[in-house]
């Protein structure tokens, strides 16, 4: 199969072009079409899950600059190292790699998972290289503590010795020797540069001279000793540099074979994308591959079919290319292509051959839709094969040509044949062509042939299996339309081409009246049959125009059927949507009810709890002999009375603590509230019953024992306006006897109460805080409270 005469290697180097890496590149030159039906419907698999996968992804990263193999290759070489650079470009590929394995392992599609899982996991070397070579090759400080140590010593000493030699260069005598006031390095020594003219002022070794001769670079004798320091230091980072190199190197040489590996399969998925994205620009379709031709009617399909390498050659001008219409199957095999020269025959033959080919390489082909065999040859003899050095005519050489093809046919097969039977007598080449069309056919070859003679014109026009096609032309301009047509062969046109392209009248003139009367007839009989065509093309495009208009007329009426039914169902969907409102209106009414009595019931309490207050503040407030004499405190002995001594407060009904004394006035805190009060004011509590008061004869006092409340409540089964009741009292009764924090045991169950019960701690005039229980006091089944005391 001879690709280049369907300039197949152009392709390749579009191909070469969208690969990102030197490895998938390599192979993009090299690829050529599969022959077996399994393999090339896995490759246009492969590449139609790759166009979705960077569709939804982007593409992979394969940014691979540099070419690991040559360093692959010295590895080979036991004891040799690789540069700093060459292990870090190394190590990036191997990341790269790593992270296009999970990318594609990641893939829900099979066939990037299968090439992601093919990749070798090179992650445990990654894990020791990465980051201890720079891009620049340069070992970092951490490679090892032998490296680190002697870098900063390095460090040390030449911060040491640079401030020896400026300390050196800033004496007065030194100074005005020197050329400049900077110390440079010579030798890998550090250096003062001293003016030529004044060499001798300064006591020292000369080490380099400038390009100009006015500056020598002298080291004093006094730094030889720490120079000397640095020199060895210096060789001793070099001697551990090269250690780890060696010890990276190592490494990497027992993993060479994995490498290598992945290497090859990196290019096998570089090529993968570059085929995806090559189907992208091209707007490539998906071909339909037929493995039993023979069963499948038609069996070569290429419809809209548009040749790459022309497109993208009129790309960006006025002109377009003309798609190829073109149907073949195994009952009529075999296609004679007639026309005018430059009619565009070859072109449609090369568009066969060529998308046939890149189907088989697992490209998408640029087409509006398609159906191919999986040749297991394409066979083609097209173009000039005239060879001076082998002394071959061109007649010669496309006999050769063919002889080959012969001998490798092979069904299924494609055979392409440019201007068959020519290069010799027409009335010979005629039947030569007509001889060899019909081995290729009986051999079961798909046959395209291009021709100008009327002999195998009319031996398809006879023979079952082979039909004419023309390219079309317009006989009025005389200009070729560059599209097939089939069912009739076509003229070739040739003298009114001539004609056309200014040759003398003269000349044409006397070519037609040499011409035989059968020829003319002939051609006027194939004229009268381009009309009848072109009439019948005619009839048939207003028969499809008269269908097409019916069918726009019936998806009208479909469409005004349809619209009047999403009218009614709006309609039904607004009633709908109306009685679902009026209902939650009514819902929202009835639970706003239900809140605003939660409401009211809370106003109220927080009400009376205010209204307590102010009275007990007014009442208090009141001068002592105002007040009603059962309410009047007994006044409170002043000497009896000290800081920190409980005591009541009757007009208040409070118990609190003596904060201090303040003249005739007493500071009582109660809880979180601090009173200011006379001393009348105030008094001990009484003595209980038992401790030492006496009761008058006859009198007994019975006392209800209430106990404190409890640190904790269970709500967990009550509804939510029971749980909310209870905890109301609870809270009231805890805050009266100062008990707090206090827990709220609601549980987990759907979250509701303990919602319900968050909302009415956030509200509650007493609640200081609340928040989530501990895990050993039950985690989210109970709520900590914080009271106001």
């Amino acid at each position: 199969m001879t690709l280049a005469a369907l300039e197949f290697p152009e392709i390749r180097r579009i191909l070469e072009g969208r690969c990102r890496t030197p490895y998938g590149r390599e192979v993009a030159l090299a690829v050529a079409p599969e022959s077996g039906f399994t393999q090339v419907r896995r490759l246009q698999s492969a590449t139609s899950q790759m166009a979705l996968f960077r569709r939804l992804d982007g593409n992979l990263p394969l940014s691979f600059g540099a070419d690991i193999r040559p360093s692959l290759d010295r590895l080979t070489v036991e004891g040799s190292t690789l540069a700093g650079a060459e292990i870090h470009t190394l190590v990036a590929q191997v990341k790269s790699s790593l992270e296009t394995r999970a990318l594609l392992m990641r893939s829900t599609y099979s066939d990037l998972k299968e090439l992601g899982r093919g990749l070798p996991d090179l992650g445990n070397l990654v894990r020791f290289l990465d980051g201890k070579i720079t891009p620049a090759g340069q070992l970092e400080d951490r490679c090892s503590t032998d490296l680190q140590r002697i870098r900063r010593q390095i460090a040390s000493l030449s911060l040491r010795l640079e401030a020896e030699l400026k300390a050196i260069a800033s004496r007065h005598d030194i100074a005005r020797a020197l050329q400049d006031d900077f110390v440079a390095l010579r030798n890998n020594r550090h250096v003062l540069p001293v003016r030529i003219d004044a060499q001798g002022w300064v006591e020292g070794i000369v080490h380099a001279l400038s390009s100009s001769g006015s500056t020598v670079y002298m080291e004093p004798l006094s730094t030889v000793p720490l120079n000397n320091e640095l020199v060895r230091l210096k060789e001793q980072e070099e001697v551990e540099i090269h250690r780890l190199l060696l010890e990276f190197s190592d490494l990497l040489r027992g993993r060479a074979a994995e490498l290598r590996d992945l290497i090859s399969r990196i290019a096998e998925i570089d090529l993968l994308q570059a085929r995806a994205v090559l189907a992208e620009e091209m707007d490539g379709a998906d071909p339909d591959l037929i493995e039993d031709a023979a069963a499948v009617s038609p069996s070569l399909l290429l419809s809209g079919a548009r040749h790459p390498l022309l497109e993208q050659a009129l790309r960006g001008t006025d002109r377009g290319v003309i798609p190829l219409e073109l149907t073949l199957d195994s009952r009529e095999p075999v296609l004679v292509v007639s026309g005018p020269n430059t009619g565009g025959k070859t072109v449609a033959l090369k568009t066969v051959g060529l998308l046939a080919a890149m189907a088989q390489c697992g490209l998408k082909v640029p087409a509006r839709e398609v159906r191919l065999p999986v040749f297991r040859r394409i066979l083609i003899d097209i173009g000039d094969h005239q060879s001076i050095s082998d002394s071959l005519s061109t007649f010669s050489a496309r006999m050769a040509n063919i002889t080959t093809m012969s001998r490798e046919v092979a069904p299924p097969a494609l055979v392409l044949l440019d201007e068959a039977g020519s290069g010799t007598d027409p009335e010979e080449g005629a039947a030569l062509g007509v001889a060899i069309i019909d081995f290729f056919r009986r051999r079961g070859a798909f046959v395209i042939a291009t021709t100008h003679h009327q002999g195998i014109k009319a031996y398809a026009a006879t023979t079952p299996g082979v039909s004419n096609a023309c390219m079309e032309f317009d006989e009025s301009s005389l200009r070729p339309l560059y599209r097939l047509r089939a069912g009739a062969p076509g003229r070739s046109g040739g003298l009114d081409m001539a004609q056309r392209l200014g040759l003398s009248e003269e000349i044409v003139g006397q070519a037609r009246s040499l011409l035989p009367q059968q020829r003319e007839a002939l051609d006027g009989y194939l004229r009268s049959i381009q009309v009848l065509q072109e009439d019948l093309r005619s009839k048939r495009q207003a028969a499809e125009l008269a269908l097409a208009q019916a069918e726009r007329a019936e998806s009208e009426r479909a469409e005004r059927e349809k619209r009047l039914g999403e009218q009614r169902e709006a309609r039904f969907e607004q009633l709908l949507s109306e009685a679902s409102q009026r209902m939650r209106r009514e819902w929202e009414s009835a639970l706003g009810e239900m809140i605003d009595k939660e409401s009211e019931r809370r106003l109220r309490r927080e009400m009376e709890r205010r209204e307590k207050q102010a009275f007990e503040a007014e009442r208090a407030a009141l001068p002592g002999d105002l007040l009603p004499a059962r309410a009047r405190p007994a006044p409170a002995s002043p000497a009896a009375l000290s800081p920190g001594e409980a005591v009541r407060v009757p007009g208040l009904n409070l118990m609190g603590t003596i904060e201090r004394l303040d003249g005739d006035r007493v500071v009582v805190r109660s809880g979180s509230t601090i009173l200011k009060l006379r001393r009348e004011e105030i008094e001990r509590p009484a003595a209980a019953p038992g401790r030492g008061t006496t009761l008058p004869a006859g009198v007994r006092l019975s006392r209800a024992q209430e106990s404190a409340p409890a640190r904790e409540i269970q709500l967990i089964g009550k509804t939510v306006e029971e749980a909310l009741d209870l905890l109301d009292k609870y809270l009231d009764d805890a805050s009266l006897e100062g008990v707090s924090p206090l827990r709220v045991i609601h549980g987990h169950g759907t979250g509701r109460l303990r919602t319900a019960i968050h909302r009415f701690l956030a509200e509650h005039p007493q609640v200081d805080g609340f928040a989530e229980a501990g895990e050993k006091e039950g985690g989210r089944g109970a709520t900590v409270v914080r009271l106001r005391l």
